[in-house]
């Protein structure tokens, strides 16, 4: 289809005129609600927040300007500081200037020694020539210190005499007895007087041995009912000197066997077994009667 030309404004007629604006009544002003306010500044602290955010620089990063962010200074107590050195500098000064100063003494000047005369050259060679006696120094204390006084030394102590010492004798004797019958005899006053003495005087654990003008005290320091009695001399040099009578019963025969215990000198021992072998013979005869 083929287009339509445009078509010339007809010369008598003029251009069409422009369309008048209309005059459009000036809009009314509405009051901002509370609601809005509220909406506007809250906005409004958002954007302050951003912008406080973008302005800060990251720790460690350099600041914009190519430098380090310098550090906040902390003017209020230096400040005091500073006033304070500056007080104590006027004090000092102060005293400085009020203090007299003391002017130094002038040293007097001492003369100059005049140089001594020069003493002669010494014979060396003399003295060297001579041997020097060889001098060996003792070891000594302090001089203050004297010699302790020695001790005396302790007498020694007179030498311990040995008593005698007896020997001892053992005897056996086999008697035709019983045991107790035997141990009355040699126990008992009346026993005793009947075979070893003629009368027995007794006073506790004294015993006094009587024959015609005689008589043997002893003491009683030893005996076991029914079995053993000893007796100690009481004039007797050896003080472990004693003399016993112990019944005893033969475990094979069962025999009474009477075993006398006593102590004599080494030249007595025999006298002394004929003594023991006499008075048990005399016993014997009392206990067969």
């Amino acid at each position: 289809m083929a287009k339509k030309k445009p078509t010339a404004p007809k010369p008598g007629r003029s251009a069409a005129k422009p369309a008048r604006k209309s005059k459009s009544a000036p809009a009314k002003k509405t009051k901002p609600t509370r609601s809005a306010g509220r909406k506007a500044a809250a906005v409004k602290k958002v954007v302050a927040k951003k912008k406080a955010v973008a302005a800060r620089p990251l720790k460690g990063a350099p600041a914009r300007g190519g430098g380090k962010t310098p550090a906040k200074k902390v003017n209020a107590p230096k400040k005091v500081v500073a006033k304070k050195a500056a007080a104590v500098k006027k004090v000092a000064v102060k005293k400085a200037a009020t203090k007299p100063v003391k002017k130094a003494a002038a040293s007097p000047v001492k003369p100059a020694r005049q140089a001594a005369p020069a003493r002669p050259a010494k014979n060396v060679t003399s003295k060297a020539a001579e041997p020097k006696p060889a001098v060996v120094a003792a070891k000594e204390g302090p001089a203050s210190a004297s010699p302790a006084p020695k001790a005396a030394p302790k007498p020694a102590p007179p030498p311990v005499k040995k008593r005698p010492m007896k020997e001892r004798v053992v005897m056996e004797f086999y008697l035709n007895s019983s045991p107790h019958a035997l141990y009355e005899l040699l126990s008992t006053p009346s026993g005793f007087s009947e075979w070893y003495c003629q009368d027995v005087d007794v006073r506790g654990d004294q015993y006094t041995f009587l024959w015609d003008g005689e008589q043997e005290e002893t003491t009683l320091i030893g005996r076991k009912l029914g079995e053993v009695i000893r007796f100690r001399r009481n004039d007797d040099e050896d003080p472990e000197a004693f003399f016993e009578f112990r019944v005893r019963i033969d475990a094979m025969t069962n025999d009474v066997c009477l075993v006398v215990t006593d102590h004599a000198w080494p030249h007595e021992v025999e006298e002394t077994r004929n003594l023991w072998t006499s008075q048990i013979e005399t016993l014997g005869r009392v206990l067969g009667a």
